[in-house]
């Protein structure tokens, strides 16, 4: 299958994955140096990122929030995206099974650029 076909068989999924979508919540904590701004989700590595799903104000550092969107029912890996509200570049999370997510603690280091996650505080 050529690259062309994989996009619009993955732009399909994802739309389609849209109409069949399910309120899901989950406790979101930053444990970040950097305030939260808003929150988006894609499928694993698709970079297709959806709208924002994070309410005003800003998660602070050291924060938690139960957050809710409108979660696909017909995929559970995906990545997170934040930007930030001090302006630095947005992160990745990737990777995470969406379908079974309650509690996650979201770790970043600004100057490697690695992102971390933990799934029990």
């Amino acid at each position: 299958m050529s690259k062309l076909h994989c996009l619009a068989a993955a732009v399909l999924v994802l739309f389609a994955g849209q109409a069949s979508a399910q309120e899901t919540t989950f406790r979101l904590k930053n444990s970040m140096e950097y305030p939260i701004a808003q929150l988006s989700v894609s499928p694993t590595q698709l970079n297709m990122w959806g709208p924002n799903f994070l309410r005003p104000p800003a998660i602070r550092p050291g924060e938690a929030r139960e957050v809710s969107y409108r979660a696909p029912t017909d995929w559970c890996m995906g990545d997170l995206k934040v930007t930030f509200a001090d302006g630095g570049p947005p992160a990745v999370w990737g990777y995470l099974n969406l379908c079974t997510l309650q509690n996650i603690s979201l770790h970043y280091d600004r100057m490697s650029g690695i992102t971390t996650a933990r799934y029990d505080e």
